[in-house]
């Protein structure tokens, strides 16, 4: 499906081409939750193991973009390239997704404590996770566990939304409980959220070498 300038339009999405490629996030998306909601959720997590991590060609090229477009140290960049991969590979999230999330929640830092007491790059809530995930405290763990959870959000909140992603990432930062009991403030709060990731996404310019097709990753050639 190639969407068009005129359907932007009148369904006021924003996007943002990426090499071509374009990841829909609306802000104008709108909250339909299901009724019940449990505080603490379950995955059912791959066993991770840390001597896989991989260093190859595709890390090394995939940390040169990260180096450039959140302008990061050579280190840090070839580190979360591993794990964004590898996160991306497990979950089926896309990789620029991950690599904004990561940026707006904490700038790519490993130690990162939220005022609420979300921990490390992406921002996990450990009371809510951990006991799925394991010690969201590590780094790799914790971009390994925000793959997952927006990948379950999805699911399982966004599976008839026009804008899984944006309904996912919705939830992963607002909380389904917000949204459900407070729809108005939970909702004003995601779209300020998807601004941010909005953003972020913009640094992420020409990441992709090789263009993968979904139903929100689109080839936009009268967009370009």
């Amino acid at each position: 499906m190639l969407l068009t300038r005129e359907f932007l339009q009148q369904n006021k999405v924003t996007g943002l081409t990426t090499a071509g490629c374009l990841l829909i996030l609306t802000a104008s998306w709108q909250c339909a939750s299901k009724e019940q909601q449990p505080e603490r959720q379950t995955l059912a997590l791959p066993t991770f193991d840390a001597s896989e991590q991989r260093f190859d060609k595709e890390v090394m090229e995939y940390a040169a973009r990260l180096q450039s477009a959140y302008r990061l140290d050579e280190t840090t960049a070839q580190r979360y390239s591993a794990y964004i991969i590898e996160s991306a590979s497990y979950s089926g999230v896309p990789r620029e997704l991950l690599a904004a999330l990561i940026h707006t929640e904490s700038h790519f830092r490993d130690q990162a404590v939220s005022v609420v007491g979300a921990v490390g790059p992406a921002q996990i809530m450990p009371r809510l996770w951990e006991e799925a995930c394991g010690d969201v405290h590590e780094p790799r763990t914790n971009v390994l566990c925000a793959g997952l959870v927006l990948k379950h959000y999805q699911e399982q909140f966004c599976r008839d939304d026009s804008a899984p992603y944006a309904c996912a990432l919705s939830h992963y930062n607002v909380g389904p409980g917000t949204l459900r009991r407070q729809p108005e403030r939970g909702q004003a709060a995601a779209n300020r959220y998807l601004n941010k990731m909005n953003y972020a996404l913009s640094a992420y310019d020409g990441v992709m070498d090789e263009l993968t097709m979904d139903e929100e990753r689109l080839l936009f050639a009268d967009l370009l």
